[in-house]
């Protein structure tokens, strides 16, 4: 049901009439609020991840290089898991591409992503391990703001309840038709939690991979909890199973595995990335080019300085002569 309106009864909180387009430009074209607040988690997360990579021995051109690419291949990546665990919703390829009305499978772009990272990383010769560390960090804070689309949309909520924090659905000016797990919510807080434990484990990791394993462990434990509490509109369902609940605890199972085993085969923390190489070895260059250019300067300084004392040696002994010859 296409509701527009949320309320919150139980705190006291009335209606709220949500309307999913921000700007109507024509008739048939318009910009939604999904659509932007999915810019704006990505572009929040390029700002923070830029900040952060030099702790990752990442350089700013293959991080952007990196982005770059791996933005768009994830989006098809997260489209196309939505509309293959639904397909019977999609009735024409203009349905599989209207992405601005939702449906976005978060697994899917996160596979699509770590693949598109790893041939781009080989491409360009950068270590593609730490690359996942800083975009396991970028996914999070996407994935906190972008879960508010889902809000606007009025979707990815969970089944009835009579929680104090319980969420009401229906049209304006009508009442709440249910009321039901704020499942967005509980994602946002969620990821919001993980974001703070990653950055603070950030300097205590032992090998490169591990913040994205720490991703996939902890995002992989929530979704699976979370999953028997989605609205089965929003369950991906293969032969009657959950596909993304026994996905999420797999890949929760795995990352844990993987993390026990690499940090017992590594020997210490890492410490030594603080700058990328290439840019220390561009800072080095700028260094020597400015103490090139200082010394040629104080070169020529000297030059002109021994010229002056010579000319005015030479001004002085005139001088003289000129004064013996008066005499």
């Amino acid at each position: 049901m296409n509701y527009d309106a949320v309320s919150f009864p139980n705190l006291g909180i009335g209606q709220i009439k949500l309307n999913p387009t921000a700007i109507q430009i024509t008739d048939n074209i318009s910009i939604q609020w999904y659509a932007v607040i999915i810019v704006i988690g990505i572009i929040t997360a390029y700002f923070v991840c830029d900040r952060l990579r030099r702790r990752f021995n990442i350089s700013s051109d293959d991080f952007l290089d990196c982005l770059l690419f791996t933005i768009p291949v994830a989006f098809i990546g997260a489209r196309l898991t939505y509309v293959l665990g639904d397909l019977e919703s999609f009735h024409s390829f203009y349905d599989v591409i209207a992405v601005w009305k939702g449906g976005l499978a978060i697994y899917g772009g996160v596979i699509f992503a770590a693949v598109s990272v790893f041939v781009i990383c080989k491409i360009k010769k950068c270590d593609w391990r730490s690359m996942l560390d800083i975009m396991a960090i970028g996914l999070l804070i996407g994935q906190i703001i972008g879960r508010w689309g889902n809000f606007v949309n009025i979707e990815v909520y969970g089944i009835e309840t009579n929680l104090p924090w319980a969420m009401g659905i229906g049209y304006y000016g009508e009442g709440a038709s249910e009321l039901v797990h704020p499942l967005f919510l509980y994602e946002c807080l969620w990821n919001l939690i993980g974001f703070v434990l990653i950055y603070g484990y950030m300097d205590l990791r032992k090998f490169k991979g591990e913040i994205f394993l720490w991703y996939t462990a902890w995002y992989g434990l929530g979704r699976g909890l979370m999953e028997p509490l989605r609205n089965s509109e929003y369950n991906l369902h293969l032969f009657g199973i959950r596909i993304m609940m026994v996905l999420a605890f797999a890949l929760c199972a795995a990352a844990l595995v993987a993390i026990i085993i690499l940090r017992r085969k590594s020997p210490g923390y890492i410490t030594e990335n603080t700058m990328s190489k290439k840019e220390e070895e561009a800072l080095g260059y700028q260094k020597q080019f400015h103490i090139n250019n200082d010394t040629d300067s104080s070169h020529q300084a000297s030059e002109a300085e021994d010229d002056n004392t010579q000319d005015n040696n030479e001004h002085d002994s005139s001088r003289e002569d000129n004064d013996g010859t008066e005499n």
